[in-house]
């Protein structure tokens, strides 16, 4: 057990490493073109892998911020956060709270960059945070909570469309292979810095 439990320790040191260096590589070397977020739909993981219990499962929705680093054409760089709605399951006298955080750093190769619709494959890292907290309502404030993280790998593709010169709809589906392995549908609107800067400049 402890050689099992020492092999865990180590990936996830290397697995943290890797998402450190490509962060500090893409701030480093590469341009923040654009930023915004939307709502994301994951198919859900199970707390402690416990599928035969409805009430271990993270909520659905969730609210995503997202950037875009442009490091060359056709590639680009995108950290994001998908923050999951609870879900939350009353029990007798208690309730239970599942909460769930996914950390993503992709890879974007971009097909068509100069039409009006850009579709992209991607590939990267995954960090999911799950957090299981038992409230008790016979004792004021009174609550006990746990949690544990998985890693994994994304492969997907997503597609952005220009509105206008200022802003972007994107949308993106993904497959995050783990332990804790579920689909997530995002979509929604980023904010063009590029252009922000450029007419910046222009105005001065």
């Amino acid at each position: 057990m402890s050689n099992i439990n020492l092999k865990s320790c180590s990936m996830k040191r290397i697995f943290i490493a890797l998402c450190i260096c490509i962060v500090s590589a893409v701030s480093v070397n590469a341009q923040f073109t654009k930023i915004g977020g939307g709502l994301a739909y994951g198919t859900g993981v199970y707390f402690h892998n416990e599928s035969s219990e409805l009430s271990h499962k993270t909520g659905n929705p969730a609210l995503n911020l997202k950037g875009i680093y442009e490091i060359s054409l056709p590639l680009h760089v995108s950290p994001s956060v998908n923050i999951f709605f609870p879900r939350v399951t009353e029990i007798m006298e208690m309730k239970q709270i599942i909460s769930a955080f996914l950390f993503d750093v992709d890879g974007h190769y971009v097909f068509n960059s100069l039409s009006r619709f850009e579709f992209y494959g991607l590939a990267g890292l995954n960090i999911t945070l799950i957090r299981n907290k038992w409230k008790y309502e016979w004792e004021e404030e009174s609550s006990d909570a746990s949690s544990e993280t998985a890693f994994g790998l994304n492969i997907g593709g997503g597609t952005y469309m220009k509105l206008t010169e200022q802003l972007d709809l994107f949308g993106e589906l993904k497959y995050i292979v783990s332990s804790r392995d579920q689909f997530v549908l995002t979509a929604g609107v980023l904010l063009n810095l590029d252009w922000l800067k450029k007419n910046e400049t222009k105005a001065f």
